[in-house]
């Protein structure tokens, strides 16, 4: 079914807009500091992991909304998108206070706790891989909420991907790279979470949009059923109420017949 043409622009809009001006931002926050690009960009708690909490934030916020109208319409589902609106705050938070890395800079990695069987990863960054596996988890019992819409679903996957690569490059261990190295894995890495957030904003926009303009479909109204006899019951009532009534003192008698 063809969607109406302000649905259309709007989600146009939004799938054109929002990559474009990240791109920008990323481009500015690289002209700004050229030729060291990766300052503003790399390292955590800066510009560019602002604007990632941030689109996070917008995709909490656009979950709960959906949660919220599947609940006012007394429809299914919205459990998943609790869910993810629960999920993305976290990473929100996560991502602007730098959660996981006081967790392990202050904690795991002075004590050395590794994985045994994940030798590339330095001591205590294990931790964002944990949070990779429980986005993989969850991901069956979100999918569902994704499949009414094939571009939405699309572009969820594709956040998956840009997310699986971006914890997969954040698990490495830097202190092994020169500093330049450094520098390029760490800036490719925050790109990859970037466009992750991009797509996933864009996946639940997606799913937003039609509800914002959606109408219910009116009812037809209950025809009344009468009963044939109903009408000629109430007029004999009315006639023999007003036949044969007479009050005291009324100066009307029935009429009396008498023999002779």
């Amino acid at each position: 079914m063809l969607k109406p043409a302000p649905q259309r622009r709007v989600e146009r809009l939004a799938l054109v807009g929002v990559p474009v001006l990240a791109g920008a931002f990323v481009l500015l926050l690289a002209g700004a500091k050229w030729p060291r690009y990766w300052e503003w960009i790399a390292p955590e708690q800066t510009p560019m992991t602002w604007l990632e909490s941030v689109l996070m934030v917008l995709c909490a916020g656009v979950a709960l909304l959906l949660a919220a109208a599947r609940y006012l319409r007394a429809e299914a589902g919205s459990g998943r998108w609790l869910v993810l609106a629960a999920g993305f705050a976290f990473l929100a938070l996560d991502e602007r206070f730098a959660l996981h890395e006081r967790v392990r800079d202050g904690y795991l990695a002075p004590r050395g706790a590794t994985l045994p069987f994940l030798p590339w990863v330095a001591p205590g960054d294990f931790i964002i891989l944990a949070y990779g596996v429980i986005g993989l988890a969850l991901l069956p019992f979100v999918l569902p909420a994704f499949r009414g819409d094939r571009r939405s679903l699309r572009w969820l996957i594709t956040g998956v991907v840009f997310a699986a690569a971006a914890v997969i490059g954040d698990s490495f261990n830097v202190h092994a790279m020169s500093p330049m190295v450094e520098a390029r894995q760490q800036t490719l890495e925050e790109v990859a979470e970037l466009a992750s957030s991009v797509c996933f904003l864009l996946a639940l926009w997606l799913r937003l949009v039609p509800v914002l303009t959606w109408t219910p479909v009116p009812q037809p109204a209950a025809a009344a059923v009468s009963h044939p006899d109903s009408d000629s019951d109430t007029v004999l009532d009315g006639v023999a109420g007003t036949g044969n009534d007479t009050q005291p003192g009324s100066g009307t008698e029935p009429a009396s017949t008498s023999p002779g």
